[in-house]
């Protein structure tokens, strides 16, 4: 597996992703070579090389929005098929659009066309010759890391659970080392597992953690002990880590796998010694000062839709077009938020403030194609330029919800230590959330994006955020 923006994706994502750019471009490099209408000189090939180089992009937004590099990867092959058949016709249809709007960078219409259907069979072979490559080497060389667990408690079946929920990553449990005599098992019963847990055996205890490393040749060593009071196993945890053993704490692994932080099992030592939770001036002023240059841009760009949609809300129900409504922003001060009005005016007179739901009787005509597209969100941009928002950074909540969900998450106030945003690292990686549940799974999500926030990780949320608009998922 790799790390990404301190994230763990498959080695199979990244050679896909690197090895279908390289045949996408070469196919249509050869193609414009082969080409009758240009020379086979060099000078040609590389004046049309940055139109190549535009098809390619195109062609791969499209396959990712396709979903087909998805770290889990597809069932079947059909699968794969027919979602690269899609993705390749919008991408045709993209070309299309750029092509008439930029004709400049237009090539052929035969060569585009023949190259397409080149690029979806080689696509195709490619990816059954690379799972089959991968099948055989997994089976000859196993490259699997092996992580040994020590802990049996809850920590560490929520870690557990975790990791078996991502078998992809390459990550072999071999078992689990409990904490004291009560929740060990002897080593002919290890097949017995822990609770809730079948498969996953306890290999011994911390007393004979030696043994267990000697027997089990871990990779990695994953600390996940309920009472971190009593002392860890210094010399062997040593003499593991000398022999190039990785050891880390349960948290850490449990973030990197799942893009959040678990509230339940982290301790305040793990949070306020942790220098990522601190942002520069740098890093503050560079959050300011590119989300309101993508604010202005974004509002010049976007007028249109925006007099397009006002003009909508005002023919389609009785009530103010621009809708205001309270948050808790940075630090936790009040602000009023902007958005498109795509429900009633008497939406909350009887039941005050509540979360949208799926078909929620309380949205108009116009505001449910509002939320699907998420234009209903774009006045947030004058949020934006007025200071009280940036565009991304975790969603602001409404203060009646926010004492609810100070009084039940523990480390929810950590959440207003940077401003909100118009989307979010929780927007991109889970589903709308309408319960204290979720809000506890999101806070999980937006203390990830807090401690790892960077340019990077604020680029990938924009594009996967154009993603979901694009697709039209998630909206309520």
């Amino acid at each position: 597996m790799i790390k990404v923006l301190n994230q763990y994706f498959p080695r199979r994502w990244a050679v896909l992703l690197l090895s279908e750019s390289l045949l996408i471009l070469l196919a249509l490099t050869t193609a414009v070579a082969l080409d009758s209408q240009y020379s086979p000189s060099a000078a040609p090939l590389l004046q049309v090389l940055p139109k190549v180089v535009l098809i390619t992009l195109i062609c791969q937004v499209c396959l990712h929005y396709g979903d087909l590099y998805a770290p889990e990867g597809h069932s079947t092959a059909s699968e794969v098929v027919a979602r690269m058949l899609q993705a390749l016709g919008l991408a045709s249809l993209v070309l299309a659009m750029v092509y008439w709007l930029l004709p400049q960078v237009r090539l052929s219409t035969s060569l585009v066309v023949g190259s397409v259907i080149a690029i979806l069979l080689l696509l195709v072979g490619w990816r059954r010759a690379m799972d089959a490559a991968l099948r055989w080497a997994q089976r000859a060389y196993p490259s699997a890391e092996r992580v040994l667990v020590l802990g049996a408690g809850e920590r560490a079946r929520a870690l557990v659970h975790e990791l078996r929920q991502h078998p992809y990553l390459g990550l072999e449990l071999v078992g689990m080392v409990a904490e004291d005599g009560s929740s060990a098992i002897e080593e002919s019963d290890a097949r017995a597992g822990v609770p809730g847990i079948p498969g996953i055996p306890v290999l011994g205890e911390l007393a004979d953690v030696t043994g267990v490393i000697a027997r089990h040749r871990p990779s990695r060593i994953v600390l996940a002990l309920e009472d971190r009071s009593r002392a860890l196993p210094a010399q062997p945890l040593m003499g593991a880590w000398a022999a190039g053993i990785c050891i880390e704490e349960g948290p850490t692994l449990f973030e990197r796998v799942t893009g959040r932080i678990p509230l339940d099992h982290i301790r305040p030592s793990w949070l306020f010694l942790s220098d990522s939770f601190y942002k520069s001036g740098r890093m503050r002023f560079y959050k300011r000062a590119s989300s309101a240059v993508t604010a202005l841009l974004g509002l010049i760009v976007l007028s249109p839709a925006l007099l397009l949609a006002a003009i909508a809300i005002k023919l389609d129900s009785p009530g103010p077009v621009i809708y205001r409504q309270q948050r808790v922003g940075l630090h936790g001060r009040p602000f009023d938020i902007f958005k498109f009005r795509s429900m009633r005016t008497d939406a909350e007179r009887s039941t005050g403030p509540v979360w949208a739901q799926a078909q929620d009787p309380r949205i108009t005509r116009v505001g449910r194609w509002l939320r699907k597209l998420r234009i209903d969100e774009l006045p947030q941009l004058f949020n934006v330029l007025q200071g009280t928002m940036n565009i991304v950074g975790p969603r602001p909540e409404r203060p009646r919800f926010v004492e609810e969900f100070r009084r039940d998450i523990p480390y929810y106030e950590l959440r207003h230590g940077v401003a909100p945003g118009i989307t979010g690292w929780a927007q991109v990686s889970r589903d709308y959330g309408a319960s204290i549940e979720d809000a506890r799974e999101k806070l999980e999500y937006d203390l990830f994006y807090i401690k790892n926030l960077s340019i990077w990780l604020d680029l990938f949320i924009l594009f996967q955020t154009t993603k979901i608009v694009v697709l039209g998922r998630g909206a309520r």
